[in-house]
């Protein structure tokens, strides 16, 4: 697509999403908060909520306390724990059975971003029952009301519990596609960092390293405004003080409670100036290896933010500033080395969450496809500083490649 006509399309959602009237949330947030939760439904006449969550949470009885107030409160819930790492349009089906078959009326989404997309994909199914989901893919094309929409997040990283997309994967085509509508905004959100205690530090990184990636993005984009860019950067603050934290010490209530806000804020934040690169490249990846969609954003940002510093230095700069980076001078650094020291701060954060530069699975062959699928989902939605071509997409993807021994014996992507 021409460059004039992609930036023309960008500066008029610019323009839409600074007069779209966002619905408020009800928050309900700390430790403990989700014990109120029952009550605030019983207040706001919900009746039988379906539960979405997924297995492993099931297992380890995360939900069961939830489960026991709502019986108690007269709102007996179903529950539906089908939901895998990558949501798919399969799961979204067997949910919506799941809510039509037991006379449901409201949701209830308990775990990470792919459980709060998915209950966000039942919704969608619900309030529009002639539209298959992939109809619904793009902005605003959630034509009928969802039922109402509780979000419980046990992960701090998708922020998916304050935005109005959610993300699937087709696997007939080996891809991600997005539906994105005010409507899908949950109606209240619980942030209770007891629910987060659990978390095995792999996860805590991954979750941590995509809220940073929304953080980040929505900052450099060419979309933001005051309100977003605040919301960015008093995410990235926390990240940068308590993400290391939560990670070494997983049951330090503060830590978890403070990147649980940073999540929500970055969600916040990108669900107004939508994403960039890292996240179309991301998605690729995902889509092809069964990456992890937080580990896939933490290897690929890195790159982005390098290959895109010509046309966002000054952004870039002032994250550095905002979390006073040690070593830089602030106020007399030039904006070309505070943007590669916030770069080189990524990297290090990294390296000590134990993440990987490079993508162990990534073959050759497969860097045509992953590029072209990336470009296909970014242009002409992402409002990114720096337009990207075939050629500089499968030059960056390239470089994310594992030339140790064990890339010869790389198995092939996941089907």
């Amino acid at each position: 697509m021409h460059v004039l006509l992609i930036r023309t399309y960008q500066l008029l959602l610019k323009g839409l999403a600074r007069v779209l009237p966002f619905p408020r949330q009800h928050r309900l947030i700390g430790a403990g908060a989700s014990q109120t939760l029952a009550a605030e439904l019983s207040r706001r006449r919900w009746r039988r909520p379906l539960l979405v969550s997924d297995r492993q949470l099931m297992q380890l009885q995360l939900p069961a306390a939830l489960i026991r107030d709502l019986d108690t409160a007269g709102l007996p819930c179903s529950v539906f724990d089908q939901v895998p790492e990558n949501p798919t349009i399969a799961c979204v089906e067997a949910g919506l059975q799941c809510y039509r078959r037991n006379g449901c009326d409201s949701l209830i989404a308990l775990g990470g971003g792919s459980v709060m997309d998915c209950a966000k994909g039942i919704a969608a199914r619900v309030g529009n029952p002639w539209f298959p989901l992939r109809w619904m893919e793009g902005l605003f094309r959630v034509i009928g009301p969802p039922p109402p929409l509780a979000c419980l997040p046990t992960t701090a990283g998708s922020g998916s519990e304050s935005t109005i997309a959610a993300v699937f994967s087709d696997p007939q085509r080996h891809c991600k596609f997005a539906i994105a509508d005010l409507k899908l905004l949950p109606r209240i959100t619980v942030i209770d960092p007891i629910l987060m205690l659990g978390l095995p530090p792999a996860v805590t990184a991954a979750s941590g390293m995509d809220a940073l990636t929304h953080a980040v993005e929505s900052y450099i984009g060419r979309n933001g405004s005051a309100w977003s860019r605040r919301k960015a950067l008093s995410a990235l603050r926390r990240i940068h003080a308590w993400l290391l934290q939560a990670h070494r010490h997983g049951r330090d209530e503060t830590a978890r409670l403070q990147m649980a806000l940073a999540a929500h804020e970055a969600g916040a934040a990108f669900t107004r100036t939508n994403v960039g690169y890292a996240h179309a490249i991301a998605h690729a990846l995902g889509s092809l290896y069964g990456l992890p969609h937080g580990l896939a954003n933490a290897i690929v940002l890195p790159e982005v933010l390098r290959w895109s510093s010509p046309c966002c230095e000054r952004q870039l700069a002032e994250m550095a500033r905002a979390i006073e980076l040690e070593g830089i001078n602030s106020s007399n650094g030039s904006e070309q080395g505070l943007a590669l020291a916030f770069i080189a701060w990524i990297e290090a954060l990294k390296q000590d969450l134990g993440i990987p530069a490079t993508v162990a699975e990534l073959r050759e062959e497969h860097i045509p496809q992953i590029s072209r699928s990336a470009l296909k989902e970014a242009h002409p939605d992402y409002p990114v500083p720096r337009l990207m071509t075939q050629t500089d997409c499968q030059a960056l993807v390239s470089r994310l490649q594992d030339h140790s021994d064990s890339q010869r014996c790389a198995q092939p992507p996941l089907q």
